[in-house]
């Protein structure tokens, strides 16, 4: 059986108590969807829904709901358990109901726990040797989830299997960073800093450090992230940027 962290384990049941009580209406989502009767299971509170419906609810638009955020207090409970034991996927960060839904202004202690088990579900995912989701998905979804990407890559711990990690993400991240792509989709909408920009500079200040120790080929390209694209490119083709790869 996969281990789970003490810390994880504590989260998860605090958010059984602080959400396991609510319900919401059941035809609060569109019938149109999900039929005349809506899902009368969201009107009695603990009822496990069937995974495809959890699924569903977890990655649906909040534009087909009355009030979405009844949806995900009521879901949350068994959400949080299905992302910490692989059966909810991390294939669409963005569209996290979670990452759509205006949770850090709900009441502290509703918010408090949300956050608790987001960053407990992320250490232990990150620092598990096989973990359940990939790493870059799941870094995604945390990140999209917390709402501050700066804050999610300064999360990761620093120990053997998340170094491990770390390297195997970053050969795949900074492909996309060297030409100014963005790696992961963490934000439902454009944004300023974009996603490429807050992680190159985390790379440079931060990122090729960690790198050093491990990959210093790896590194020695994170830090080039510091560079103007034209000089990053004539660095590594030695060519004018319109010779460069696309």
């Amino acid at each position: 059986m996969r281990r789970v962290t003490p810390r994880l384990l504590a989260a998860l049941d605090a958010v059984d108590r602080t959400f396991g009580r609510f319900t919401c209406a059941a035809d609060n989502p569109c019938t149109h969807c999900y039929g005349d009767d809506g899902i009368p299971e969201l009107t009695v509170p603990g009822v496990l829904l069937g995974p495809d419906l959890l699924g569903s609810l977890t990655y649906r638009t909040p534009s087909m709901f009355e009030d979405h955020a009844a949806m995900v207090r009521r879901i949350l409970p068994q959400m949080a358990r299905g992302l910490a034991d692989g059966t909810v996927h991390t294939f669409w960060p963005a569209d996290h109901c979670l990452a759509r839904t205006r949770w850090r202004g709900w009441p502290d202690d509703q918010a408090r726990v949300i956050s608790e088990v987001f960053d407990a579900w992320w250490e232990d995912l990150v620092t598990a040797p096989e973990p359940l989701h990939p790493v870059s998905q799941a870094f995604a979804t945390y990140a999209a989830v917390s709402g501050d990407l700066a804050r999610a890559l300064a999360s990761w711990p620093d120990d053997d299997v998340a170094n491990r990690h770390f390297v195997a993400v970053s050969r795949e991240w900074l492909d996309d960073l060297i030409v100014d792509d963005d790696p992961i989709d963490v934000l439902p909408f454009e944004s300023e800093p974009t996603v490429a920009e807050i992680m190159s500079a985390w790379y440079v200040t931060t990122g090729a450090d960690r790198l050093r120790g491990t990959d210093g080929a790896l590194a020695d390209l994170a830090a080039l992230l510091g560079l103007p694209y034209d000089e990053r490119m004539s660095r590594l083709y030695g060519a004018a940027p319109a010779d460069a790869p696309t």
